[in-house]
């Protein structure tokens, strides 16, 4: 659900605006909307009713913060929703609200919706990303740099060539974030995930749905099978480690013993005209944060038989944690290569043999950006 305000170097604006109270309960809404629009759809709520009440949950309600705090106090957001929902609508329109559905139901789907915005977000900063990337790799492609393994000099390669190895791994990050954003699924089981009180028309109603909400419809219900949020934590756990390595190779070639290149920098109290790469150490922190993060999600216990003690739960934080700190990860990288100058005499400076490069595979990443992200 929602999270608390932390320090903003740990998410950025736009992902702070998924996660505020307002768009958290916004999204649980949305979701009773269309679980009543999709009954309609199938014949199982008229349709005047069913609209009435998608109505009035789109307009939303004055007090989400106190409709999330009330979870703790009666043991689930809905009750409260029901509540003030129930005193906008008539009465036979009320009768729809959260009809066969239970609480993970409306939780679960809704954390998918915010995690479509998410994702879209950390996708907008992965496309900058490669693109800078791309232009620092063929402009220096034949840039002279001293290779370095274990902190020592190896051979000879280009600056080209690393920022090709960059945009590799980032290529691969954007195409295995859209998938999963495509690849996002409803939730819908009801109290022990049979769905039983839509009868024969079970199916036809999670149809009716996953289409209002543009998401997938399950083969079954999910509420204590969490692969699927498990594998989407990791993946966006993976992006923000290779931002943590980009943002750890950026100080280092920015630090006082190498100095091959240049990027923003923020100051020190103590040290007056000390430069430090603020944006690579954010880079790092928030990465390390998003690792931390999805801990919180593959070390929970197992959710138990059809529905889960406390591991569900967890995951209200976990899961925008890990998008929010991964998603500032993203941003701060894009940032630090957007002020990154290249300082092609330092870098060659160091090197006293021609580099050889296999100049092909810097045309294949090349490509590979097209095919990716465009022109």
């Amino acid at each position: 659900m929602s999270l608390p305000s932390f320090d903003p170097g740990f998410s950025t604006d736009a992902l702070r605006a998924v996660y505020t109270a307002g768009s958290t309960v916004a999204a649980v809404l949305e979701f009773e909307a269309s679980l009543a629009l999709a009954l309609a759809d199938v014949g199982i709520a008229p349709v005047e009713e069913a609209e009435e009440l998608a109505a009035v949950c789109r307009v939303g309600v004055n007090d989400p913060q106190e409709v999330l705090r009330s979870t703790w106090e009666e043991g689930t957001p809905i009750i409260g929703l029901r509540r003030r929902i129930a005193a906008e609508v008539s009465e036979r329109a009320g009768q729809w609200f959260h009809r066969g559905a239970t609480t993970q139901d409306a939780i679960d789907t809704a954390q998918m919706l915010q995690a479509r915005t998410a994702l879209g977000v950390i996708g907008q900063s992965l496309d900058s990303i490669a693109r800078r990337l791309r232009h620092l790799t063929a402009t220096h492609r034949a840039t002279p740099q001293m290779g370095r393994t274990f902190l020592q000099d190896g051979r000879p390669t280009t600056f080209g060539f690393r920022t090709a190895t960059w945009l590799d791994t980032v290529l691969a990050h954007i195409v295995d974030l859209r998938g999963q954003r495509d690849g996002l699924s409803i939730q819908l089981g009801g109290p022990v995930g049979t769905n039983a009180e839509y009868g024969v028309s079970a199916t036809s109603v999670v149809s009716a749905l996953a289409d209002r909400l543009d998401l997938h419809a399950p083969d079954i219900s999910w509420h204590s099978n969490r692969d699927k949020v498990l594998a989407l934590a990791q993946a966006v756990e993976r992006m923000a480690a290779t931002m943590g390595k980009i943002g750890t190779d950026l100080a280092l070639l920015a630090s006082t013993s190498i100095s091959e290149v240049s990027v923003r920098s923020g100051g020190s109290s103590s040290m007056p005209g000390k430069e430090n790469p603020i944006d690579a150490i954010r880079a790092v922190a928030a990465a390390s944060a998003c690792h931390g993060a999805v801990a919180m999600l593959s070390f929970a216990p197992p959710h138990q038989l059809d529905r889960a003690v406390g591991s569900w739960h967890l995951e209200w934080i976990a899961l925008p944690l890990t998008l929010q700190t991964a998603g500032a990860a993203a941003e701060a990288i894009d940032d630090g290569l957007a002020s990154i100058e290249v300082d092609p005499e330092s870098m060659s400076s160091r090197v006293t043999s021609d580099p050889t490069v296999d100049d092909g595979r810097i045309d294949t990443v090349l490509e590979s950006f097209e095919r990716v992200v465009g022109s």
